[in-house]
């Protein structure tokens, strides 16, 4: 590496900052390599449970879970808008007073339960139309429709809740009780579904796990800030506007998360959901690669000291095709043993050797995209939404035209397109970015 410059800025971004005592540095090590492990340890625990739901519930309870379960992503991040971010940064400002941090959490709170409201105004009507159309009767509409509002109401909560130990930095307490929340999670789904294997069942028992573990995080966040504080109108109204910005980015990137799954239960049979659902648990495996990356090497890259843009630029593609080495080996391993892949979801889905290596590839831009992402806005670089949604949408209108929209194959060439396009427009935002530096 000849550069000076990027040898230091690699330096600073894969190991901690020089420290005078030897074992506070093995120390700060440690707790960093902890922090990271336990929340790759969360996101396997999680690939899991979802395969154990894929392989315990029959093809079509799996197409209506994974119906329902598209509906409660979409709502948790059209609810969301910003909120989370908007307490994160506000709160910022006064965390170490209970009574101003508290007043900032009960303002978001009020509004991300509002959002809610609306929201499932209109998504619980879909969601139940959605189900009737792939053969759902009505009582089992009506019971997996039902079954996704406790999850839904208790993570909201959560997530706002979970800022107050973010800020105070007590990670590893709040890890430990998401690694519970997912062990219930996963023991729920074992434990009642052999027995009783039902969609709404399953949608009902992560429920109640998300609920035991929000009841704890309101503890451990009660311990540092005033949860019956009112809410502060000032903070409000900066919440407000903040989220006014982020919103129109956010509706979108809510809707078109899912938009796989919402275009195979339109136009696509009911095999053809489950089998779109659990090649989606699948991809779900690079979700432990990234959550140790953002871990441990974005705050790093956030805080490096880089002498021009170009060392920044070049540090951040040595970082991007570091990535592309377990996501590769990810590939490869499954495009020459899909069989064995397929094996983890059970012989309802083992003909689908085509489209296991779809779902790999399309996963690995999902992460790069992803990775990308958050590398551009922890220095400060975020690709305007002007650009992304109307690139995006533009593309989509034109594969949905021109694929399958019926088949399992044509809806994951549309993700897989879509994650590419996202992760070109982000990588070279940056990298434009950079140059003019």
């Amino acid at each position: 590496m000849p550069n000076p410059e990027l040898r230091a800025a690699v330096a600073d971004v894969s190991r901690p900052a020089s420290l005078h005592s030897k074992s506070v540095w093995w120390s700060r090590l440690r707790t960093l390599l902890f922090t990271a492990g336990a929340q790759a340890g969360i996101q396997m625990l999680t690939v899991v449970t979802g395969l154990a739901v894929v392989r315990l519930l029959t093809l079509r309870e799996y197409a209506y879970y994974t119906i329902a379960n598209a509906a409660l992503g979409t709502l948790t991040n059209l609810t969301d808008c910003g909120v989370s971010q908007s307490v994160m940064a506000l709160g910022g400002k006064v965390w170490q007073t209970r009574s101003g941090l508290g007043a900032i959490v009960a303002g978001g709170l009020r509004l991300r339960r509002r959002f809610t409201v609306m929201a499932l105004l209109v998504a619980l009507p879909a969601v139940f139309l959605q189900l009737r159309q792939q053969g759902a009767d009505l009582a089992v509409a009506a019971l997996v429709t039902a079954s996704i509002v406790p999850l839904l109401l208790s993570s909201i909560t959560n997530q706002v809740l979970e800022v107050v130990p973010r800020l105070h930095q007590r990670l590893a307490q709040l890890q430990r009780l998401q690694l519970t929340g997912a062990a219930l999670r996963f023991l729920s789904a074992v434990a009642l579904l052999p027995v009783f294997p039902f969609a709404w069942l399953a949608s009902l028992g992560a429920g109640l796990a998300q609920s035991w573990t929000t009841w704890r995080v309101a503890r451990m966040a009660g311990a540092l800030a005033d949860l019956r504080a009112p809410p502060d109108p000032n903070a409000r109204q900066e919440m407000t506007r903040l989220i006014a910005r982020a919103a129109p980015s956010a509706i979108y990137y809510a809707l078109a998360g899912q938009i796989t799954v919402w275009l195979i239960s339109l136009f696509g049979t009911t095999k053809a959901v489950a089998q779109v659902g659990a090649l989606s648990r699948l991809a779900m495996v690079y979700n432990v690669v990234t959550a140790a990356f953002i871990v441990m090497i974005v705050p790093r890259f956030a805080r490096a000291r880089f002498a021009s843009g170009s060392v920044s630029l070049a540090l951040f593609w040595r970082l991007q095709l570091a990535l592309l080495l377990p996501l590769g080996i990810i590939i490869l391993a499954i495009a020459a043993f899909p069989q064995a892949a397929l094996a983890l979801l059970g012989r309802e889905y083992a003909s689908l050797t085509r489209e296991v290596v779809l779902i790999a590839v399309s996963g690995a831009l999902a992460a790069l995209a992803g990775t990308a992402y958050a590398l551009a806005a922890a220095r400060g670089v975020v690709t305007s939404p002007w650009i992304v949604v109307p690139g995006a949408l533009l593309l989509q209108i034109v594969l949905i035209l021109v694929l399958p929209m019926s088949t399992v194959a044509g809806v994951l060439w549309l993700g897989l397109f879509s994650n590419l396009a996202f992760w070109c427009m982000y990588a070279s935002n940056f990298t434009l970015a950079m140059l003019k530096r």
